[in-house]
């Protein structure tokens, strides 16, 4: 079970950028079986290498160099779990997709219509 306490909760990310030791790598996959929480953050991190990958090495390192304001860290208490972040995406994504088969539709019905008249 993920909890505050769980010692492998900040782990998913290196373990997706393949950061981990062999050994941590075996430790932490074996956590993974028993750990449903840690298995659902791996699961939504999973298209993360793919996406970094498509920027160019140069210009990440790049903004490496640049001077950037930090950022405060959030809280670990207000860390929106991956599953809820998906799901909110998911939903906004079916939300937009919605209204935009209905606009057309009304749109078609408006013509069709116009063209009876």
């Amino acid at each position: 079970m993920r909890t505050v306490a769980d010692p492998y909760r900040e782990w998913d990310v290196a373990y997706m950028l393949g950061s981990l030791s062999p050994a941590e790598r075996r430790e932490y996959e074996l956590h993974l079986s028993g750990c449903e929480g840690c298995a659902s953050e791996v699961t939504a991190l999973a298209g993360l290498p793919g996406i970094m990958s498509a920027v160019p090495r140069e210009q990440a390192a790049g903004l490496l160099a640049e001077d950037h304001p930090v950022q405060p860290a959030m809280p670990p208490a207000s860390r929106v779990s991956g599953r809820r972040g998906w799901t909110v995406t998911a939903l906004a994504g079916a939300a937009i997709l919605v209204a935009m088969v209905l606009r057309r539709r009304g749109r078609a019905v408006r013509r069709q219509a116009a063209g009876t008249k």
